[in-house]
């Protein structure tokens, strides 16, 4: 069974556009962000579009974001080798997370735009509590490892990406997310932050990808 709940494509009008794999976050849908699709259409860019069943974190089972992982970065892959273009990924919380992962394991992707997200952990772990997901934040922190967000910075290397991250956040700890981006880029890796203000998590998705979403473009000038 797949865990990818849906895909749709939707290209753009001109000549020979440029193409991105635009991730939705946990809970969200396609059609959310046709306001951001219809955006980058016009702007010149084919989308290709993924959304993911609440069942990867509200079953309580930590086998399936490592599957859903090895699935997604499939798919991206296959959907390179059709073409002789680069991609570019444009990630939603979740989606933020399946584009870091795709980073580290596939040569065929190397810019990335990232809209909020965080450790994945204290994601399920806020949202659900205990009685989903009843491990010690350490027990899943080592279930997940090899998809959650600290990264070798080796395996960066020549990779590009522009992350959106609020100041203030009740589902995650941006802390740990400053953190991150700090050593990365200590290490030589180039990860441009862009900070927001007034919202919270879900407040900064709605103004990026509804409200704003021309300012998608402007991160994508920048990369």
């Amino acid at each position: 069974m797949s865990l990818i709940n849906s895909v749709r494509h939707f290209p753009s009008k001109v000549a020979r556009p440029k193409k991105i794999i635009l991730m939705c976050g946990f809970g969200g849908a396609i059609w959310q962000n046709r306001r951001l699709i219809s955006t980058l259409n016009r702007a010149g860019y084919d989308v290709t579009a993924l959304d993911f069943p609440k069942a990867i974190l509200s079953k309580g089972d930590p086998a399936l974001l490592p599957a859903l992982v090895d699935e997604v970065i499939k798919f991206v892959e296959n959907e390179a080798k059709k073409t002789d273009q680069k991609i570019i990924l444009v990630g939603i919380s979740l989606g933020s997370l399946l584009s870091l992962n795709i980073f580290r394991r596939s040569k065929l992707f190397d810019t990335a735009v990232m809209i909020t997200g965080g450790n994945i952990v204290i994601v399920a772990q806020n949202i659900f509590g205990k009685k989903v997901w009843p491990q010690s934040h350490d027990e899943l922190s080592k279930l997940w490892q090899e998809v959650n967000i600290v990264t070798d910075p080796a395996l960066l290397k020549g990779k590009q990406a522009l992350f959106v991250l609020p100041t203030r956040d009740k589902l995650i700890d941006t802390s740990e997310v400053l953190a991150e981006i700090a050593r990365q880029n200590a290490a030589g890796n180039k990860i441009t932050l862009i900070t927001r203000k007034p919202f919270g998590h879900i407040g900064t998705i709605v103004e990026e990808t509804i409200l704003f979403p021309r300012r998608t473009l402007k991160y994508l000038k920048q990369l």
